[in-house]
């Protein structure tokens, strides 16, 4: 059996959409032993060609992951970033490769109408309809694009969004697509090893280094508090992408240094003593948004918080998005306003009891989106679905 795994720039990109699809081949790897399974990404210079092994070898490093390199291949299509005509061409070529698979995952986001006897469309967040999209208003190029939207919709066995809020969004936009063809899967979340290390005084923010990710508001609340600024540090770590270079500059004079530290690029290895060392975590994607008018701007789910919460810290997450479902008044707080997020933090940080508390049952929490609970509902839908 062939497996393939389309994933936008993963040599290039170090986030959760990338994480995901890599925690998803290791499970993959688990469910069907003997298959073949294929990343199928882009390659922007001949200088960044990878063998089998040494991808594997790499992302495993970068993601923490264990994905054995039996029957896994990395499938590299030559692409240019410098035209639109060419990035036509590459989709051509990887909707044109995918009939070679007999299942097929598309795990970035897209308008894709990929030809495997299987496909299944991972929804991190739906896009808009094309005819919505390209708001084009000549009627028959609305009547084209309206003809493309139902090819995509109609072409996937399986959508599988991320949270109960990116559903409610994909249920809507696009409409038709069967009930029973949607099914919500949580990401697989990898576990934190426990340390033996105790925990600091320590406020950490794992996230790619964006504007999206709304970092300078956290900073400002960091700031606002003369308690948290004399007995806190506050650690920011995440990728920078290529295109956010001049941005992680900038954020980082806007910090100021002192006692907020950040550590870009680092590997898994590095995140997870990050996570064990500190006590609270902070998440604020979604800061000031209308999540109704404005879904895409929030975290549709929140791979990070998972993180953290299974390392013993303490979520105080924006009360937006995908967080909603995934801390509850038994382990964290979510809040509304800066003022809120300082007020929790500073009540948490003065409590060590309460403290304790809420870490012992964000732990406990966060088994039901570790990895083990994603191979146990996947593995329930691609049964029910006849694809196992």
């Amino acid at each position: 059996m062939k497996i393939g795994l389309y994933i936008c720039d993963i040599l290039y990109n170090t986030g959760g959409t990338e994480a995901y699809t890599v925690r998803l081949c290791q499970t993959l790897q688990s469910l069907y032993k003997d298959a073949e399974i294929y990343f199928v990404t882009e390659c922007y210079g001949k200088s960044d060609v990878l063998s089998d092994s040494e991808f594997v070898d790499s992302i495993n490093v970068r993601f923490g992951t264990e994905i054995e390199k039996r029957g896994v291949h990395v499938k590299l299509m030559n692409a240019s970033q410098k035209s639109w005509g060419s990035r036509l061409f590459l989709r051509k070529k990887l909707e044109c490769n995918s009939r070679f698979f007999d299942l097929f995952f598309y795990c970035s986001r897209g308008h894709y109408i990929f030809k495997a006897k299987k496909n299944v469309c991972i929804i991190h967040f739906p896009m808009e309809r094309l005819e919505t999209l390209k708001k084009e208003k000549c009627f028959l190029t609305r009547v084209r694009l309206g003809a493309k939207s139902r090819k995509y919709a109609g072409q996937y066995d399986i959508f599988l969004p991320n949270s109960l809020f990116t559903k409610s969004f994909l249920s809507a936009i696009w409409y038709d697509i069967d009930e029973d063809r949607q099914c919500v899967l949580y990401p697989p979340v990898k576990e934190i090893a426990p340390s033996s290390e105790p925990k600091r005084n320590q406020i950490f923010i794992c996230s790619r280094i964006e504007k999206s990710k709304n970092l300078e508001s956290l900073i400002d609340a960091f700031k606002s508090s003369a308690f948290l600024m004399s007995n806190y540090k506050l650690v920011i770590a995440g990728g920078v992408p290529c295109c956010h270079k001049n941005y992680s500059q900038e954020l980082q004079s806007y910090a100021g240094g002192g006692n907020i530290e950040f550590v870009l690029n680092a590997p898994f290895s590095t995140i997870s003593r990050l996570y064990n060392q500190s006590k609270i975590f902070w998440h604020s994607k979604g800061f000031g948004v209308d999540e109704k008018k404005d879904p895409f701007l929030c975290e549709h789910f929140g791979i990070s918080t998972v993180e953290a919460m299974s390392a013993g810290c303490v979520p105080i997450v924006i009360n937006k998005g995908g967080q909603k479902e995934i801390v509850d008044e038994s382990c964290g707080f979510k809040w509304n306003t800066l003022s809120e997020l300082v007020s929790y933090t500073e009540a948490v940080a003065l409590d060590d009891e309460l403290q304790m508390r809420l870490s012992r049952a964000a732990q406990e929490r966060s088994k039901l989106f570790c990895m083990g609970s994603f191979r146990d509902n996947l593995e329930s839908i691609l049964k029910n679905k006849g694809l196992l």
